[in-house]
């Protein structure tokens, strides 16, 4: 099987230095920038049974999708969570434990077949431990995807259920000086940690306009 994976960001390339090792995998090619994904795509100059697409942050056209098979993860567990910032929704909504779900691309955002799930766990101080968790089973679950390819057949989504968040901006980092005696510390908590490095951290921002960024957050509980 000839693979193209598609990835740029740190924990998607230790997921395909670890995954293109699978003995069904003879050749794979990596592309790592969006300048080398337009000059392969662009002209179709693609040789390939299957694309991987992770953490891909750009639109991949019909004429891609309808001519090769191509999947991707989603840091949730599909129908729910559809859309942007997925992973920092479930974490303010306080979910700890969710799901990764290995899905077909499609000109639905999110909404493609689903081939496999495995478990994904969200808890930790910083983002960087989730992606670390991340990176771990979405190794597990493509080996289990190779495993089983083509003996296995994807389930289609029911859109009509679960939910659907936009990516959330900046200036949704802001943490009001009220919240402090408002909410819970652990909601506030949960607000820090999700926006860690390299996200845009949670601030608080006076009347002048100064902010004060939270980089780093532990949460203790009083025993």
């Amino acid at each position: 099987m000839r693979v193209i994976f598609c990835g740029y960001r740190s924990w998607a390339l230790n997921i395909i230095d670890e995954i293109k090792k699978h003995k069904k995998i003879n050749s794979c090619e990596i592309i790592s920038s969006k300048e080398e994904y337009d000059f392969k795509f662009n002209k179709l100059v693609i040789n390939a049974d299957l694309i991987v697409f992770l953490g891909w942050s750009w639109i991949i056209p019909k004429k891609i999708t309808n001519k090769y098979l191509c999947i991707g993860v989603h840091p949730s567990d599909l129908p729910d969570y559809r859309g942007g910032s997925p992973i920092q929704h479930q974490i303010i909504n306080g979910v700890i434990e969710t799901k990764i779900s290995l899905m077909t691309i499609s000109e639905k955002l999110d909404g493609g077949d689903i081939w496999l799930k495995n478990d994904l766990y969200l808890g930790g101080d910083t983002i960087e431990i989730i992606f670390k968790n991340l990176e771990e089973s979405s190794i597990a679950l493509f080996n289990n995807f190779f495993n089983l390819y083509p003996n296995i057949e994807p389930i289609k989504q029911d859109l009509t259920k679960g939910s659907y968040f936009k990516r959330r901006s900046p200036e949704e980092s802001r943490i009001k000086i009220e919240d402090f005696k408002n909410k819970p510390l652990k909601e506030i908590y949960n607000n820090i940690r999700c926006l860690t490095a390299p996200y845009p951290n949670a601030y608080i921002e006076d009347l002048e306009g100064n902010r004060l960024y939270f980089k780093d957050v532990r949460y203790v509980k009083n025993k």
